[in-house]
């Protein structure tokens, strides 16, 4: 059970396990002293609601204190659920650019995670509270996170277990990659990436459970093999933004859920390559100057907007050396994307203004305390101060720190 309680003048959350559950467990001296080893060393970021004080043991039971969820945090269960009364999911992000920054936090949390030597044990979609403003994250329910290849033998729920861990296998952080491409799909298309005509039995048993989890599941949108294709009962969402979000978005779940990742040796999609596809995604996340509400835009190509079908063009880009922003206003640069090496991917250094008078012409606004430099294609430089704005023209080389970006 997990109590509100007062902690020296503080209201913290107070989880306690009591015999009836202690007695299930698989080893609980082995639980309790992997709780007290991950209080000693620390939350991997401030993302997670971390254990901070194990009680001792007491007739057979004990708990821990952590940190309550703030105000304004939603599960991530009930952005997945609809509401019949209001004809609506049960929450909702405020807009792309939150989904996004929500699915850039989880990544990122799981790869400080890996970094720190631990896996989870049982991961599901009550694991993350979001700000559905913000995309900000919290991960929660983390007593059960322990050094990779140890199993407490905790039951978690198949539809989030890699194929290997439902037959029996110990978790690590390959079988995290695969739980955290199942989270990532359900952020962007709701329904489950396994579940489609052939995993949908009308009656579910065991036996099938494990066999569409885990000896043999098909993705629903598997180019190669169509025995569990997505349909219009089904899988409406899925079928419906599918074909909305970009090519290397979608590569990645075709990978993620395709044969060699369902079969070893488990070829999963890294964090790092996810936080690059979402980075990209979210640069490329701009308001639609017809309707206002946001929608996609590549560099040098004209799409239509996803809500009016307003037509937008972007014929120019600032390339960096992993990423590239669309000269198109309302683009926003972030910090790690303008850094040669990793940097802050949740901190707008730069963004992309239109000129009122010629809306074809575009310009990058300086929102850091520091001045930029610019070269011009006759090699003359000049400054961009603190506010100031740098017109986008073809073989302009922006510098910001020890990074440079070109006008494309």
């Amino acid at each position: 059970n997990v109590y509100r309680v007062e902690c020296g003048g503080k209201e913290m959350a107070l989880k306690w396990y009591h015999k009836s559950t202690i007695d299930k467990m698989k080893n609980p001296q082995e639980f309790y002293e992997n709780l007290k080893a991950n209080i000693k060393k620390g939350a991997p970021t401030k993302n997670f609601l971390w254990p901070e004080e194990l009680s001792d043991w007491i007739d057979g039971s004990f708990g821990y204190i952590m940190p309550l969820r703030p105000k304004g945090f939603e599960e991530l269960t009930r952005f997945l659920l609809w509401d019949p009364k209001t004809r609506r999911m049960k929450a909702s992000f405020a807009n792309i650019t939150a989904r996004c920054n929500a699915a850039i936090n989880i990544i990122e949390g799981f790869r400080a995670l890996h970094n720190d030597g631990y896996s989870y044990q049982d991961l599901n979609n009550g694991n993350f509270f979001i700000d559905p403003q913000n995309g900000d994250v919290l991960i929660c329910d983390n007593d059960n996170v322990s050094e990779r290849g140890v199993n407490f033998g905790i039951a978690g729920k198949q539809r989030y277990m890699a194929p290997e861990v439902v037959l029996g296998g110990a978790p690590d952080k390959r079988s995290d990659r695969f739980s955290l491409a199942v989270i990532l799909f359900r952020m962007l298309f709701i329904e489950h990436p396994l579940e489609g005509k052939y995993s949908t039995p009308p009656c579910m048993t065991p036996e099938l459970e494990k066999k569409f989890y885990g000896s043999d599941p098909v993705f629903v949108l598997d180019p190669e093999d169509d025995r569990n294709a997505a349909n219009n009962q089904l899988n409406t969402n899925t079928l419906r933004f599918w074909k909305i979000y970009p090519d290397y978005i979608r590569d990645l779940f075709i990978q993620s859920f395709g044969k060699s990742s369902v079969k070893p040796p488990y070829d999963r999609v890294i964090e790092m390559t996810w936080l690059d596809a979402f980075v990209k995604l979210r640069s490329e996340t701009v308001p639609c100057p017809h309707c206002g509400k946001e929608t996609f835009i590549a560099p040098k190509y004209s799409v239509n907007c996803m809500y009016c079908g307003g037509q937008l063009t972007c014929t120019d880009s600032i390339k960096f050396k992993r990423f590239e922003l669309p000269a198109f206003g309302g683009a926003k640069l972030y910090d790690g994307m303008a850094s040669d090496t990793e940097g802050d991917f949740h901190k707008i250094i730069g963004e992309v203004v239109r000129n009122k008078k010629d809306p074809s012409k575009h310009a990058l606004r300086n929102l850091t305390q520091n001045t930029w430099s610019v070269k011009l294609p006759d090699n003359t430089v000049k400054t961009v101060d603190p506010n100031g704005i740098m017109p986008i023209n073809k073989g302009f080389v922006l510098t910001i720190g020890r990074s440079e970006g070109t006008v494309e």
